[in-house]
């Protein structure tokens, strides 16, 4: 499978992509985050399930929703 860039996205996937990496970055920083496979992953399969709606409220109720999916799910895919 041949990996495409973010910037080959299609635009709205490629702004819930960066919804859900700006999210990871406030949380985690962003120097441990662009260098990570299983983030961009994860962000990358949440962008492409448009079906779900992004998550409302602060920035917190925002970082927790992401937080709790990647309990979930983040590390298996």
């Amino acid at each position: 499978m041949t990996q495409i860039s973010t910037m080959e996205m299609v635009p709205h996937i490629k702004m819930r992509y960066d919804f859900a990496m700006s999210s990871f970055a406030r949380m985690y920083g962003v120097k441990a985050i662009s260098g990570s496979e299983s983030h961009y992953r994860f962000c990358r399969k949440w962008a492409d399930t448009g079906d779900e709606n992004p998550p409302t409220g602060t920035l917190t109720e925002v970082d927790f929703y992401f937080r709790d999916l990647w309990g979930i799910w983040g590390e298996y895919i």
